[in-house]
């Protein structure tokens, strides 16, 4: 007869035993739950056909190529000078006199006579008006013009040829643009350009780039790009502060994709983005660029429209991951 320790062993080995199965049994017949698939919830846009410019933005001032000098035809004293800085005149018309300082001396000796002997100041009298009845040499504009500038007042004493008056012509303005040394490259004689004014809010005038003009000079961060007017409307104020718009580049059918969807590598110069496949999955793309403006860049390669980049998730995408698209409204 074996000891009650022994059949106490043999009886715990046989329930060990039967748990075991059991156990076994119960995970062979459950299926095993597969892990879920991480996927991100992304933000993307279509890549699309359309236009896009580059543009150059300047600040310049109006400038006068052509002056007109007024100038006094004779010695003597201004009068009648009423024209002010900014008044338009026309050719020919008359802006101002210059009594001679013989005339202006007999109208002295005249009323010196009058004082010294009434009786025949009157034969002298009519003598001077006869022959001096004219108020002066009349000063007419050379030409169309604006006042640029008056040297003299009226009433002031002058002496032959002293300049009286800058005309400047109105069909001469131009304007100067300080153009960025490290944006001279990109500009070239002949360019179209957009020309706005606070003197003229609102007004929008039509000219083109017609010369350019380096500076090498040390310390000079700025070049001079002088652009003409060639619609119908213009400037005609001298020294207006100017805002210019240069198109240097345009495509009317480039691939455009958001701004927001472009990585650069860290390792190298080339840029990618992700693209959101069919199968729920980013691909990274690498991508050529072209021009870039408001926002949008166009691809030259890598990207064809119709395909979804995502514009969402920075850094944290990767090459496979599982993405849920919403399409940015556009």
């Amino acid at each position: 007869m074996r000891p009650p320790i022994a059949n106490y062993a043999i009886t715990s080995a046989i329930a060990f035993a039967l748990i075991a199965l059991c156990f076994s049994a119960c995970r062979t017949s459950a299926p095993e739950t597969p892990a879920p698939v991480p996927v991100m919830a992304v933000t993307g846009a279509l890549a699309a056909v359309g236009p896009i410019a580059s543009r150059e933005r300047l600040l310049g001032r109006t400038v006068a190529l052509r002056h007109l000098i007024v100038r006094a035809p004779t010695a003597g004293r201004v009068i009648g000078l009423t024209v002010q800085i900014g008044d338009k005149v026309r050719r020919g018309e008359i802006i101002a006199h210059v009594l001679s300082r013989e005339v202006e001396a007999v109208q002295n000796g005249l009323a010196v006579a009058r004082q010294l002997d009434p009786a025949e100041a009157g034969s002298l009298a009519a003598s001077v008006k006869r022959y001096g009845h004219s108020p002066g040499i009349a000063i007419a504009a050379p030409d169309d013009g604006i006042v640029a500038q008056r040297m003299v007042s009226s009433g002031q004493l002058v002496a032959d040829l002293d300049p009286l008056i800058d005309l400047l012509d109105p069909r001469s303005i131009v304007v100067d643009a300080a153009v960025p040394s490290a944006d001279l490259a990109t500009l070239r004689p002949g360019m179209a350009a957009r020309v706005t004014s606070p003197i003229a809010p609102g007004v929008t005038f039509f000219g083109r780039i017609s010369s350019i003009a380096p500076s090498f000079e040390s310390g000079t961060e700025a070049s001079l790009a002088r652009v003409e007017f060639t619609g119908a409307k213009r400037l005609y104020e001298a020294d207006a502060p100017t805002e210019i718009v240069i198109t240097t580049a345009f495509v009317p059918n480039a691939i455009l994709i958001p701004l927001a969807a472009l990585f650069q590598s860290a390792t190298s110069s080339r840029y990618y983005v992700f693209v959101a496949e069919p199968d729920g999955r980013a691909r990274r793309t690498i991508v050529r660029l072209g021009l870039r403006a408001n926002c949008r860049v166009q691809v030259t390669s890598g990207v064809k429209p119709g395909q979804v980049v995502i514009t969402s998730g920075g850094y944290a995408l990767s090459n496979g991951l599982h993405v849920k698209v919403t399409l940015a409204a556009s």
